[in-house]
Protein backbone atom coordinates (compact mmCIF):
# COMPACT_ATOMS: atom_id res chain seq x y z
CA UNK A 1 0.00 0.00 0.00
CA UNK A 2 1.83 3.32 -1.13
CA UNK A 3 2.06 5.77 1.90
CA UNK A 4 0.89 9.24 1.01
CA UNK A 5 3.10 12.60 2.29
CA UNK A 6 2.19 16.31 2.69
CA UNK A 7 4.22 16.73 -0.17
CA UNK A 8 1.55 14.91 -2.68
CA UNK A 9 -1.47 16.35 -1.35
CA UNK A 10 -2.53 18.90 -3.84
CA UNK A 11 -5.68 21.06 -3.88
CA UNK A 12 -6.89 22.07 -7.38
CA UNK A 13 -10.02 23.58 -8.38
CA UNK A 14 -13.42 21.67 -8.58
CA UNK A 15 -13.68 21.23 -11.81
CA UNK A 16 -17.08 20.04 -14.15
CA UNK A 17 -14.61 17.24 -15.05
CA UNK A 18 -14.12 16.14 -11.36
CA UNK A 19 -18.13 15.53 -10.86
CA UNK A 20 -18.02 11.77 -11.27
CA UNK A 21 -14.84 11.16 -9.01
CA UNK A 22 -16.21 13.94 -5.74
CA UNK A 23 -20.35 12.66 -5.79
CA UNK A 24 -18.97 9.61 -4.00
CA UNK A 25 -17.10 11.52 -1.28
CA UNK A 26 -19.77 14.56 -0.32
CA UNK A 27 -22.47 11.20 1.13
CA UNK A 28 -24.05 11.97 4.18
CA UNK A 29 -27.07 10.71 6.56
CA UNK A 30 -28.52 13.78 6.53
CA UNK A 31 -30.20 16.30 4.30
CA UNK A 32 -28.37 19.22 4.35
CA UNK A 33 -28.12 20.82 0.90
CA UNK A 34 -23.48 21.07 0.57
CA UNK A 35 -23.63 17.45 0.26
CA UNK A 36 -25.09 16.82 -2.92
CA UNK A 37 -22.92 17.52 -5.68
CA UNK A 38 -24.71 20.16 -7.40
CA UNK A 39 -24.72 22.60 -4.27
CA UNK A 40 -21.13 21.65 -4.05
CA UNK A 41 -20.18 22.42 -7.88
CA UNK A 42 -22.79 25.37 -8.22
CA UNK A 43 -21.45 27.02 -5.17
CA UNK A 44 -17.59 26.33 -5.56
CA UNK A 45 -15.87 29.20 -7.38
CA UNK A 46 -17.75 31.53 -4.65
CA UNK A 47 -17.07 28.82 -1.71
CA UNK A 48 -12.98 28.52 -3.04
CA UNK A 49 -13.90 24.62 -3.14
CA UNK A 50 -11.01 22.52 -4.08
CA UNK A 51 -10.18 19.05 -3.88
CA UNK A 52 -6.81 16.85 -3.61
CA UNK A 53 -6.68 13.29 -4.80
CA UNK A 54 -5.39 10.81 -2.54
CA UNK A 55 -5.06 6.76 -2.76
CA UNK A 56 -8.40 5.77 -1.78
CA UNK A 57 -10.29 8.71 -1.65
CA UNK A 58 -10.72 12.62 -2.49
CA UNK A 59 -10.49 15.73 0.24
CA UNK A 60 -12.33 18.43 -0.23
CA UNK A 61 -11.89 22.10 1.50
CA UNK A 62 -13.75 25.43 0.72
CA UNK A 63 -12.48 28.47 1.89
CA UNK A 64 -15.20 30.74 4.02
CA UNK A 65 -15.41 33.02 6.87
CA UNK A 66 -11.79 33.84 6.36
CA UNK A 67 -10.92 30.05 6.98
CA UNK A 68 -10.40 26.52 5.38
CA UNK A 69 -13.07 24.21 5.75
CA UNK A 70 -12.77 20.51 5.34
CA UNK A 71 -15.20 18.00 4.32
CA UNK A 72 -15.31 14.97 6.81
CA UNK A 73 -13.00 11.95 4.45
CA UNK A 74 -15.66 8.97 4.04
CA UNK A 75 -14.69 6.31 1.93
CA UNK A 76 -12.64 2.63 3.11
CA UNK A 77 -9.85 5.31 3.65
CA UNK A 78 -10.85 7.92 5.54
CA UNK A 79 -8.68 7.77 8.78
CA UNK A 80 -6.03 8.23 5.74
CA UNK A 81 -7.41 11.25 4.91
CA UNK A 82 -7.69 12.59 7.86
CA UNK A 83 -4.27 11.93 8.68
CA UNK A 84 -3.46 13.90 5.38
CA UNK A 85 -5.63 17.08 6.10
CA UNK A 86 -4.24 16.92 9.97
CA UNK A 87 -0.94 17.00 8.41
CA UNK A 88 -1.84 19.93 5.98
CA UNK A 89 -3.16 21.78 8.67
CA UNK A 90 -0.65 21.29 10.83
CA UNK A 91 1.97 22.65 8.15
CA UNK A 92 -0.84 25.22 7.21
CA UNK A 93 -0.56 26.96 10.70
CA UNK A 94 -4.73 27.17 10.48
CA UNK A 95 -7.36 25.14 12.30
CA UNK A 96 -8.70 21.96 11.91
CA UNK A 97 -12.55 22.98 10.60
CA UNK A 98 -14.81 20.64 9.53
CA UNK A 99 -17.73 22.04 7.66
CA UNK A 100 -21.50 20.34 7.15
CA UNK A 101 -21.17 17.62 10.09
CA UNK A 102 -23.67 15.35 10.44
CA UNK A 103 -24.36 13.54 13.08
CA UNK A 104 -22.19 10.47 11.92
CA UNK A 105 -19.15 12.49 11.25
CA UNK A 106 -20.11 13.91 14.70
CA UNK A 107 -19.37 11.19 16.41
CA UNK A 108 -16.72 10.14 14.17
CA UNK A 109 -14.86 13.04 15.44
CA UNK A 110 -15.41 13.02 18.66
CA UNK A 111 -13.86 9.49 18.72
CA UNK A 112 -10.44 11.31 17.57
CA UNK A 113 -10.44 14.32 19.19
CA UNK A 114 -9.95 14.90 23.08
CA UNK A 115 -12.24 18.57 22.06
CA UNK A 116 -14.70 19.42 19.72
CA UNK A 117 -16.66 22.92 19.17
CA UNK A 118 -19.75 22.74 17.36
CA UNK A 119 -21.15 26.15 16.01
CA UNK A 120 -24.26 26.70 13.94
CA UNK A 121 -25.24 29.68 12.13
CA UNK A 122 -28.95 30.06 11.70
CA UNK A 123 -28.66 32.21 8.36
CA UNK A 124 -27.34 28.94 6.50
CA UNK A 125 -29.57 26.58 8.40
CA UNK A 126 -31.43 24.55 5.39
CA UNK A 127 -35.44 24.76 5.27
CA UNK A 128 -37.05 21.18 5.35
CA UNK A 129 -40.49 20.48 4.46
CA UNK A 130 -42.46 17.65 3.83
CA UNK A 131 -43.08 16.59 0.33
CA UNK A 132 -46.70 15.85 0.74
CA UNK A 133 -47.49 19.13 2.04
CA UNK A 134 -45.74 20.92 -1.27
CA UNK A 135 -47.09 18.31 -3.45
CA UNK A 136 -50.63 19.19 -1.92
CA UNK A 137 -51.11 22.40 0.26
CA UNK A 138 -53.54 21.12 2.89
CA UNK A 139 -55.04 22.11 5.09
CA UNK A 140 -55.81 25.67 6.53
CA UNK A 141 -52.17 26.76 7.13
CA UNK A 142 -51.49 26.83 3.17
CA UNK A 143 -54.65 28.42 2.69
CA UNK A 144 -52.59 31.18 1.12
CA UNK A 145 -50.41 29.29 -1.09
CA UNK A 146 -53.40 28.39 -2.72
CA UNK A 147 -55.27 31.51 -2.96
CA UNK A 148 -52.02 32.37 -4.89
CA UNK A 149 -52.17 29.64 -7.37
CA UNK A 150 -55.87 30.20 -7.85
CA UNK A 151 -55.19 33.34 -9.03
CA UNK A 152 -52.40 32.58 -10.86
CA UNK A 153 -54.84 29.97 -13.13
CA UNK A 154 -57.64 32.27 -13.10
CA UNK A 155 -55.09 34.93 -14.89
CA UNK A 156 -53.12 32.53 -16.94
CA UNK A 157 -55.45 29.02 -17.92
CA UNK A 158 -53.19 28.73 -21.37
CA UNK A 159 -49.87 28.24 -18.84
CA UNK A 160 -47.53 24.96 -19.50
CA UNK A 161 -45.37 23.72 -17.54
CA UNK A 162 -42.99 21.42 -18.90
CA UNK A 163 -39.75 19.82 -17.89
CA UNK A 164 -36.64 21.22 -19.63
CA UNK A 165 -33.34 19.73 -20.71
CA UNK A 166 -29.71 20.90 -22.36
CA UNK A 167 -31.16 22.38 -25.52
CA UNK A 168 -33.36 24.72 -23.66
CA UNK A 169 -30.77 26.47 -21.94
CA UNK A 170 -30.00 29.39 -24.52
CA UNK A 171 -33.76 30.31 -24.10
CA UNK A 172 -33.04 29.16 -20.05
CA UNK A 173 -30.46 31.86 -20.10
CA UNK A 174 -31.99 34.66 -21.59
CA UNK A 175 -34.71 34.07 -18.77
CA UNK A 176 -32.45 34.91 -16.36
CA UNK A 177 -31.05 37.52 -18.05
CA UNK A 178 -34.18 39.22 -17.99
CA UNK A 179 -35.01 38.25 -14.36
CA UNK A 180 -31.42 39.56 -13.55
CA UNK A 181 -32.38 43.52 -14.90
CA UNK A 182 -35.95 43.36 -12.81
CA UNK A 183 -34.16 45.57 -10.43
CA UNK A 184 -30.51 47.19 -9.13
CA UNK A 185 -28.84 43.61 -7.67
CA UNK A 186 -26.38 43.17 -5.26
CA UNK A 187 -23.15 42.05 -5.39
CA UNK A 188 -24.06 38.99 -3.96
CA UNK A 189 -27.47 38.53 -6.21
CA UNK A 190 -25.06 39.05 -8.88
CA UNK A 191 -23.08 36.07 -7.57
CA UNK A 192 -25.76 33.78 -7.46
CA UNK A 193 -27.00 34.36 -10.82
CA UNK A 194 -23.43 33.60 -12.29
CA UNK A 195 -23.59 30.67 -9.56
CA UNK A 196 -27.02 29.45 -11.60
CA UNK A 197 -25.41 29.58 -14.92
CA UNK A 198 -22.31 27.53 -13.64
CA UNK A 199 -24.83 24.91 -12.46
CA UNK A 200 -26.62 24.76 -15.68
CA UNK A 201 -23.58 24.82 -17.60
CA UNK A 202 -22.95 20.97 -16.20
CA UNK A 203 -26.27 19.11 -16.85
CA UNK A 204 -24.95 16.47 -18.70
CA UNK A 205 -22.50 15.95 -15.79
CA UNK A 206 -25.45 16.53 -13.05
CA UNK A 207 -28.41 14.67 -12.68
CA UNK A 208 -31.02 17.64 -12.07
CA UNK A 209 -34.47 17.95 -12.24
CA UNK A 210 -35.66 21.14 -14.12
CA UNK A 211 -38.85 22.61 -15.48
CA UNK A 212 -40.02 25.88 -16.37
CA UNK A 213 -43.45 27.20 -16.84
CA UNK A 214 -44.66 29.42 -20.22
CA UNK A 215 -46.94 31.76 -20.86
CA UNK A 216 -47.89 32.71 -24.19
CA UNK A 217 -44.62 30.64 -25.26
CA UNK A 218 -42.71 33.54 -22.96
CA UNK A 219 -41.12 31.49 -20.08
CA UNK A 220 -42.13 33.15 -16.75
CA UNK A 221 -40.70 30.93 -14.25
CA UNK A 222 -37.81 28.36 -13.40
CA UNK A 223 -36.98 25.46 -10.82
CA UNK A 224 -33.74 23.70 -11.07
CA UNK A 225 -32.89 20.78 -8.39
CA UNK A 226 -31.88 17.42 -7.49
CA UNK A 227 -32.54 13.88 -5.80
CA UNK A 228 -30.16 13.31 -2.57
CA UNK A 229 -31.43 10.20 -0.93
CA UNK A 230 -35.32 10.77 -0.15
CA UNK A 231 -34.88 13.95 -0.35
CA UNK A 232 -35.44 16.57 -3.36
CA UNK A 233 -33.10 19.76 -3.22
CA UNK A 234 -34.12 22.94 -4.85
CA UNK A 235 -31.11 25.11 -6.02
CA UNK A 236 -32.74 27.42 -8.30
CA UNK A 237 -36.26 29.05 -8.22
CA UNK A 238 -36.92 32.34 -10.18
CA UNK A 239 -40.20 33.80 -11.68
CA UNK A 240 -41.24 37.36 -13.26
CA UNK A 241 -43.37 39.19 -10.42
CA UNK A 242 -45.40 40.36 -12.89
CA UNK A 243 -47.39 37.10 -13.40
CA UNK A 244 -49.33 37.36 -9.53
CA UNK A 245 -49.27 33.76 -8.13
CA UNK A 246 -46.42 31.85 -10.22
CA UNK A 247 -43.67 31.51 -7.28
CA UNK A 248 -45.92 29.21 -5.53
CA UNK A 249 -47.88 27.82 -8.50
CA UNK A 250 -44.02 26.37 -9.37
CA UNK A 251 -43.17 25.35 -6.38
CA UNK A 252 -46.49 23.02 -6.43
CA UNK A 253 -46.00 21.91 -9.31
CA UNK A 254 -42.40 21.32 -9.29
CA UNK A 255 -42.97 19.05 -6.02
CA UNK A 256 -45.31 17.46 -7.73
CA UNK A 257 -43.23 16.62 -11.39
CA UNK A 258 -40.17 15.35 -9.05
CA UNK A 259 -41.26 14.20 -5.34
CA UNK A 260 -43.63 11.44 -5.61
CA UNK A 261 -42.06 9.03 -3.53
CA UNK A 262 -39.61 11.04 -1.69
CA UNK A 263 -40.37 12.05 2.53
CA UNK A 264 -38.41 15.62 1.81
CA UNK A 265 -38.10 18.81 0.17
CA UNK A 266 -35.09 20.86 1.01
CA UNK A 267 -35.33 24.80 -0.26
CA UNK A 268 -32.08 25.22 1.26
CA UNK A 269 -30.96 28.66 3.26
CA UNK A 270 -32.36 32.05 3.55
CA UNK A 271 -28.57 33.53 3.59
CA UNK A 272 -29.69 36.10 6.79
CA UNK A 273 -31.90 37.95 3.83
CA UNK A 274 -35.28 39.29 5.76
CA UNK A 275 -37.87 38.20 3.11
CA UNK A 276 -36.44 35.10 1.92
CA UNK A 277 -36.53 34.16 5.76
CA UNK A 278 -40.64 35.12 5.65
CA UNK A 279 -41.08 33.30 2.20
CA UNK A 280 -39.84 30.26 3.41
CA UNK A 281 -41.30 30.24 6.75
CA UNK A 282 -44.87 31.15 5.11
CA UNK A 283 -44.54 27.31 3.63
CA UNK A 284 -44.11 25.64 7.18
CA UNK A 285 -40.76 24.14 7.43
CA UNK A 286 -40.73 20.87 9.64
CA UNK A 287 -37.14 20.60 10.59
CA UNK A 288 -34.08 23.66 10.34
CA UNK A 289 -30.75 21.73 9.01
CA UNK A 290 -27.54 23.36 10.08
CA UNK A 291 -24.75 23.33 8.15
CA UNK A 292 -22.58 22.72 11.39
CA UNK A 293 -19.03 23.54 11.66
CA UNK A 294 -16.75 21.78 14.01
CA UNK A 295 -13.57 22.88 15.54
CA UNK A 296 -11.15 19.74 16.26
CA UNK A 297 -8.77 21.04 19.07
CA UNK A 298 -5.69 18.45 20.48
CA UNK A 299 -4.55 18.14 24.28
CA UNK A 300 -1.13 19.32 25.13
CA UNK A 301 0.79 18.73 28.66
CA UNK A 302 1.57 22.10 29.92
CA UNK A 303 2.74 23.65 32.92
CA UNK A 304 0.90 27.57 33.77
CA UNK A 305 4.42 29.37 34.95
CA UNK A 306 3.75 31.48 37.91
CA UNK A 307 3.86 34.82 37.46
CA UNK A 308 4.36 38.38 39.35
CA UNK A 309 3.60 41.57 37.41
CA UNK A 310 3.45 45.06 39.87
CA UNK A 311 0.03 44.53 41.09
CA UNK A 312 -0.48 41.00 40.48
CA UNK A 313 -0.26 37.13 40.75
CA UNK A 314 -0.93 34.45 38.18
CA UNK A 315 -0.77 31.32 40.62
CA UNK A 316 -3.15 27.40 40.94
CA UNK A 317 -6.51 27.76 42.32
CA UNK A 318 -7.29 26.73 45.89
CA UNK A 319 -10.42 25.18 47.09
CA UNK A 320 -11.01 28.91 48.93
CA UNK A 321 -10.94 30.60 45.62
CA UNK A 322 -13.84 28.41 44.30
CA UNK A 323 -16.85 30.39 45.34
CA UNK A 324 -15.34 33.71 43.66
CA UNK A 325 -14.49 31.83 40.31
CA UNK A 326 -17.87 30.45 40.54
CA UNK A 327 -19.71 34.04 40.76
CA UNK A 328 -17.21 35.27 37.59
CA UNK A 329 -18.28 32.17 35.77
CA UNK A 330 -22.07 32.74 36.56
CA UNK A 331 -21.62 36.58 35.84
CA UNK A 332 -24.24 37.11 33.11
CA UNK A 333 -23.52 40.59 32.44
CA UNK A 334 -20.09 40.44 32.57
CA UNK A 335 -19.86 36.94 30.54
CA UNK A 336 -21.29 38.37 27.34
CA UNK A 337 -18.23 38.97 25.57
CA UNK A 338 -16.67 35.74 26.92
CA UNK A 339 -17.89 33.95 24.16
CA UNK A 340 -19.34 30.62 25.99
CA UNK A 341 -22.60 29.89 28.04
CA UNK A 342 -21.42 28.12 31.04
CA UNK A 343 -25.20 26.58 31.55
CA UNK A 344 -24.10 24.72 28.13
CA UNK A 345 -22.61 21.52 30.20
CA UNK A 346 -24.33 21.84 33.53
CA UNK A 347 -26.84 18.80 32.76
CA UNK A 348 -28.33 18.02 36.59
CA UNK A 349 -25.09 20.18 38.12
CA UNK A 350 -25.59 23.08 40.13
CA UNK A 351 -24.30 26.45 39.50
CA UNK A 352 -21.80 26.20 41.87
CA UNK A 353 -18.54 26.05 43.38
CA UNK A 354 -18.29 22.11 43.48
CA UNK A 355 -19.43 22.34 39.86
CA UNK A 356 -16.83 24.72 38.37
CA UNK A 357 -14.00 22.92 39.97
CA UNK A 358 -14.82 19.79 38.79
CA UNK A 359 -14.91 21.36 35.37
CA UNK A 360 -11.33 22.73 35.89
CA UNK A 361 -10.09 19.79 36.72
CA UNK A 362 -11.32 17.62 33.69
CA UNK A 363 -10.13 20.22 31.62
CA UNK A 364 -7.14 20.19 32.25
CA UNK A 365 -7.09 16.00 32.93
CA UNK A 366 -7.71 15.68 29.07
CA UNK A 367 -4.83 19.00 28.38
CA UNK A 368 -7.60 21.13 26.41
CA UNK A 369 -7.86 23.83 28.95
CA UNK A 370 -5.37 25.46 31.58
CA UNK A 371 -6.94 28.25 33.91
CA UNK A 372 -5.27 29.85 36.14
CA UNK A 373 -6.07 32.44 39.03
CA UNK A 374 -5.36 36.35 38.85
CA UNK A 375 -4.71 37.68 42.31
CA UNK A 376 -3.58 40.93 43.80
CA UNK A 377 -0.71 41.38 46.56
CA UNK A 378 -2.90 40.03 49.18
CA UNK A 379 -4.13 37.14 47.60
CA UNK A 380 -7.65 38.27 46.80
CA UNK A 381 -9.61 36.49 43.50
CA UNK A 382 -9.17 39.13 40.63
CA UNK A 383 -9.82 37.11 37.27
CA UNK A 384 -8.40 33.83 35.51
CA UNK A 385 -6.36 33.98 32.63
CA UNK A 386 -6.72 30.30 30.32
CA UNK A 387 -4.83 28.91 27.12
CA UNK A 388 -6.97 26.45 25.31
CA UNK A 389 -7.97 25.76 21.61
CA UNK A 390 -4.41 23.80 21.06
CA UNK A 391 -4.05 23.25 17.46
CA UNK A 392 -1.96 20.95 15.12
CA UNK A 393 1.31 23.46 14.56
CA UNK A 394 1.79 23.59 18.62
CA UNK A 395 0.19 27.04 18.98
CA UNK A 396 -2.75 28.08 21.43
CA UNK A 397 -5.32 30.66 22.16
CA UNK A 398 -5.00 32.62 25.47
CA UNK A 399 -7.88 34.19 26.77
CA UNK A 400 -8.56 36.43 30.23
CA UNK A 401 -11.66 37.76 32.29
CA UNK A 402 -11.46 39.90 35.60
CA UNK A 403 -14.22 40.36 38.53
CA UNK A 404 -16.81 42.77 37.90
CA UNK A 405 -15.43 44.77 40.96
CA UNK A 406 -11.83 44.61 39.48
CA UNK A 407 -12.71 45.97 36.11
CA UNK A 408 -11.45 49.37 34.93
CA UNK A 409 -8.25 49.36 36.94
CA UNK A 410 -6.11 47.98 34.15
CA UNK A 411 -5.64 44.69 36.11
CA UNK A 412 -6.39 42.89 32.42
CA UNK A 413 -4.00 44.68 30.35
CA UNK A 414 -1.31 43.97 33.36
CA UNK A 415 -1.80 40.66 33.44
CA UNK A 416 -2.38 39.83 29.73
CA UNK A 417 0.79 41.27 28.30
CA UNK A 418 2.65 39.42 31.03
CA UNK A 419 1.15 35.68 30.22
CA UNK A 420 1.93 36.24 26.32
CA UNK A 421 5.40 37.30 27.12
CA UNK A 422 5.81 34.01 29.11
CA UNK A 423 3.82 31.47 27.33
CA UNK A 424 5.40 32.93 24.08
CA UNK A 425 8.48 31.12 23.80
CA UNK A 426 6.63 27.85 24.38
CA UNK A 427 3.80 28.06 21.82
CA UNK A 428 5.61 29.90 19.26
CA UNK A 429 2.30 31.35 18.12
CA UNK A 430 -0.41 32.72 20.24
CA UNK A 431 -4.10 33.02 19.12
CA UNK A 432 -6.84 35.64 20.75
CA UNK A 433 -9.85 36.93 19.61
CA UNK A 434 -12.43 39.03 21.06
CA UNK A 435 -16.01 40.50 19.97
CA UNK A 436 -16.17 42.97 18.33
CA UNK A 437 -18.58 45.23 20.63
CA UNK A 438 -16.00 44.82 23.01
CA UNK A 439 -13.26 47.50 22.85
CA UNK A 440 -11.55 47.09 25.97
CA UNK A 441 -10.63 44.18 24.78
CA UNK A 442 -9.55 44.72 21.60
CA UNK A 443 -7.06 47.39 23.47
CA UNK A 444 -5.80 44.80 25.80
CA UNK A 445 -5.20 42.24 23.13
CA UNK A 446 -3.20 44.82 20.87
CA UNK A 447 -1.36 46.25 23.91
CA UNK A 448 -0.11 42.98 24.73
CA UNK A 449 1.88 43.09 20.92
CA UNK A 450 -0.86 40.90 19.08
CA UNK A 451 -1.88 41.59 15.24
CA UNK A 452 -5.19 42.18 14.42
CA UNK A 453 -5.18 39.09 11.06
CA UNK A 454 -8.66 38.91 10.40
CA UNK A 455 -12.52 39.46 11.33
CA UNK A 456 -15.86 38.34 10.66
CA UNK A 457 -19.92 39.49 11.55
CA UNK A 458 -18.90 38.86 15.15
CA UNK A 459 -15.22 38.84 16.33
CA UNK A 460 -11.88 40.34 15.34
CA UNK A 461 -9.13 37.70 15.92
CA UNK A 462 -5.40 38.43 16.61
CA UNK A 463 -1.72 36.66 16.38
CA UNK A 464 1.53 37.16 18.31
CA UNK A 465 4.28 35.20 17.11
Amino acid sequence: MKWYNIDMLTFKPFEKSDIADVRPYLDGIEPVCTKAIGVKYMWAEYSGTEIARYDGGILVKDRMFGEELFAVPRGERREEGLRLIEEYVRNSGGELIFNSVDDDELAFLASRYPAIEPKTNRDYADYLYLAEDMRLFKGKKYHGQRNHINRFLHDYPNYVFSRFGKEDLPRIYAFLEEHKALAPRSKEELTEYACCVRLLNAFDELDLCAAKIEVEGKIVAISVGEIFHDTLIIHIEKALPAYSGVYPTMCNLFAREFSEGLLYINREDDAGDAGLRISKTQYHPVHMVDKRLVFCRVARRFTFPTLFTERLALDDFTPADMPAYAALATDEERNVYWGYDYKVDLGSDAPDAAHFARVLAEDEGRGVCYSRKIADTSGRFVGEAVLYNFRLDGSAELGLRIASAEKGKGYGREMYRAVADAVLPIFGTLHARCFKANDPSRKMILAAGFTLVREDDVFYYFKRK
